[in-house]
């Protein structure tokens, strides 16, 4: 009998380390979400990163908030604004947009793909003409270090790429 309840209290000793490790992991994922990459990184220089300004723009094709294929076309001239429903410093941007302001040109959101980005959160963020596109692929395609990011696209190459936190930093970056 005692070594059924030592061994009883030996498993659940167990668990309860197994428990908590899952809890820190969990806890750490909720973290990432809600906050952009970047943001748990140290200060310090970057990993090193090709650019793509001057190569040909990859293509941007996923799905609409609704689950519909969507792209953007990048024949003109396009801002690709790569942003998360959840990220701090992207929240500026979402409701410039859902204001319908651009920055001279054509705006096309980028987020995550729908099993990482939450259609519902976009739809609290994104105004109803903010027009959006879920592709991670997209995200890898353009080499993206975290949100906000920005490309812009002119005739199918990307003419300048970079962070900006604000209105005027993306009209730095962009030369409007």
């Amino acid at each position: 009998m005692e070594a059924a309840v030592v061994g009883l209290a030996l498993c659940a000793a167990l668990l309860a380390v197994l428990v908590a490790g899952l809890s820190r992991r969990v806890a750490r994922v909720e973290r990432l979400v809600e906050r952009p990459p970047s943001a748990g990184r140290p200060p310090g220089p970057p990993p090193p990163r090709d650019p793509l300004v001057g190569h040909p723009a990859p293509p941007v094709a996923g799905v609409d908030r609704t689950g519909g294929p969507a792209g953007a076309d990048l024949s003109g001239r396009v801002l690709l604004a790569f942003l998360t429903g959840s990220c701090q410093p992207c929240r500026a941007f979402w409701s410039a947009l859902a204001d319908g302001h651009e920055p001279g040109c054509p705006v096309v959101v980028v987020t995550a793909d729908p099993t990482t980005e939450s259609p519902r959160g976009l739809a609290r963020v994104a105004g109803a003409t903010t027009t959006v596109v879920m592709s991670s692929e997209a995200w890898l395609a353009y080499r993206v270090r975290g949100a906000p990011w920005f490309a812009l696209v002119e005739e199918g190459r990307v003419v300048a790429e970079g962070r900006a936190g604000s209105w005027e930093e993306l009209a730095a970056l962009t030369g409007a």
